[in-house]
């Protein structure tokens, strides 16, 4: 076994549930070496998706049958129209049919929704159960699988029903992101860089000149991902329950969970591309109320148009919609306050602000914009 010489890892310090986050190229392979500290039982669940199984999950269940694991397979289709709650349900019966208890141990291995709906399967089943996480696209490894949100999606909106479910540990096996297809990549660099822009101006300057790291898969790219993690990391710490600052992680999320929504998670856009396409929303409407700069705008447009991100609406307006249809979707989502839509306002570059208090008129007057434009 080669395992890492270096280990790479950052810690979510949390009052009863710190873990850590850990970097490196052959944790899949070697998964048994990598969780036998942070589990003592004998069986163990992972749930996948089609296309994560057909890469990895001969690897991940030869570490661990070879080292007297019971293993259970779940495989689930791919993509975000099975993040609902028949999955769930699908899921834990085909657990409880194999005897799967308490102290038994799921692992999810594939992206965000993989990891969000194993997570939250973790939480209910039993009333709770261990979890280890292996996030093996960009988006999973920088955002989703940090902080313990899990959930699943309704008619309604995304992710209005879920839980708190931290993990045990993280592993990050950054190998994983060579096989992801170019689009999944720009997908979760959205997500990446939104932690630049909300936080850290020399993150988001350094991405300018060096993003080319993430496609090549050059060896910085656990500097870029390990850095754009800690940022999500310190917010989780200061704010668990987000009720507060961790909030800012949501940037452009309020529009790009409307857009997802009425695109009914059919594949058209993934998440990703909603969110680039929802942070530059988020930007247009921070110009418009004077809290950034054209300048601070036209840099993020260019790097946005540089690493070759979604930034289109129109692109993606397959189903006639304006900009009253994605007003009424914002109000559905989960963020919303006593009637009032959440934004998070970015300030220029490296800050940015929550507020509840965004006229509907600038809203419609950002999306109308885009439509036409």
């Amino acid at each position: 076994m080669n395992s890492n010489a270096e280990i790479n890892f950052i810690e979510i310090k949390l009052v009863n549930e710190s873990y850590k986050i850990f970097f490196g190229k052959d944790y899949i392979e070697n998964s048994a070496y990598y969780i036998k500290d942070f589990t003592k039982t004998n069986k163990i669940a992972i749930i996948t998706d089609k296309n994560t199984a057909n890469l990895y999950l001969n690897k991940i269940s030869r570490s661990l049958l070879d080292n007297k694991y019971e293993v259970i397979h779940i495989i689930l289709e791919s993509g975000e129209k099975i993040k609902n709650l028949s999955s769930v349900e699908n899921v834990i019966n085909n657990l409880l049919e194999k005897r799967f208890e308490r102290n038994d141990l799921i692992i999810g291995l594939g992206g965000g929704v993989i990891g969000d709906l194993a997570g939250f399967i973790a939480s209910i089943i039993h009333r709770g159960v261990d979890f280890i996480n292996f996030p093996t696209t960009l988006l999973a490894q920088v955002d989703s699988s940090i902080g313990g949100k899990t959930g699943v999606n309704t008619k309604y909106g995304k992710n209005l029903i879920g839980s708190f479910k931290q993990p045990l540990a993280v592993f990050s096996d950054t190998a994983s992101l060579s096989t992801l297809p170019i689009r999944e990549i720009k997908a979760g660099y959205s997500e990446l860089v939104k932690h630049a822009l909300i936080k850290d101006k020399e993150l988001f300057f350094w991405l300018c000149k060096n993003w080319n790291v993430i496609f090549n898969q050059d060896k910085e790219i656990t500097k870029a991902i390990k850095w754009s993690s800690k940022i999500k990391a310190m917010l989780v710490q200061e704010d668990v329950k987000e009720r507060g600052s961790r909030a800012l992680l949501n940037l452009g999320h309020t529009y790009a969970h409307a857009i997802e929504s009425l695109l009914k998670y059919d594949g058209t856009i993934l998440h990703g591309e909603a969110v680039s396409v929802g942070i530059l929303l988020a930007y247009q409407t921070s110009y418009l109320l004077g809290h950034s700069k054209k300048d601070e705008l036209n840099k993020i447009i260019e790097h946005f148009n540089d690493v070759g991100l979604a930034t289109d609406l129109k692109k993606y307006n397959k189903n006639n919609i304006n900009s009253d249809i994605l007003l009424n979707a914002m109000n559905n989502d989960k963020k919303v306050k006593s009637g009032q839509k959440t934004f998070i306002i970015p300030q220029g570059i490296g800050q940015a602000f929550i507020s509840n208090e965004i006229n509907d008129e600038i809203i419609k007057s950002v999306i109308d914009t885009a439509l036409a434009s």
